[in-house]
């Protein structure tokens, strides 16, 4: 009888804890600014959720934009640069980052494999991760690159041997 009595009592406390759940209050047990929030920052990035904060937007030839941030980065890096399909930027994207505080293969994470492509070694992140579609190219003088597969076979067919099995 006493248990069936707290529970109007309870039901607020139970109402706020699934709130805070429901905003993302509740993620994954991990240390902050770990390979998850990482990643989640990087696609937030190129689906348009930083774009209010970036120095320079601008259209280029073929349908694509690109999206410049120098000066408030959402990511850590010195300069982020996305380049988009307008038509398709969920799948189509990429993104170079200049000096970025993290190695490919650490953001390719557990699981990656190398590639060799025409530019150079590269990662493809493991089957089965949000970044499976991505491949990571590093870059001259400090930077990396980040291509989807979409945007391989839309703008650098060359590209496209480093999505074949594994």
């Amino acid at each position: 009888m006493r248990f069936h009595a707290a529970i109007p009592q309870l039901a607020p406390a139970l109402l706020a804890a699934l709130t805070l759940c429901s905003l993302g209050a509740c993620r994954k047990a991990g240390p902050a600014g770990g390979p998850e929030d990482l990643v989640s920052t990087l696609l937030f990035t190129a689906t348009g959720s930083y774009d209010a904060q970036a120095d320079l937007k601008e259209r280029i030839p073929g349908g694509l934009r690109r999206t410049t941030w120098t000066s408030r980065p959402p990511l850590p890096a010195r300069k982020v640069v996305l380049q988009y399909d307008s038509d398709a930027r969920p799948l189509a994207w990429f993104l170079t980052l200049s000096a970025p505080q993290f190695t490919a293969q650490a953001l390719a994470g557990e699981g990656a494999s190398q590639v060799n492509t025409p530019q150079g070694q590269g990662w493809r992140p493991a089957r089965g991760t949000r970044l499976e579609d991505v491949l990571i190219l590093p870059g001259q003088q400090d930077t990396l690159k980040l291509l989807t597969r979409a945007y391989v076979t839309q703008n650098e067919p060359a590209l496209l041997g480093a999505f074949g099995p594994r």
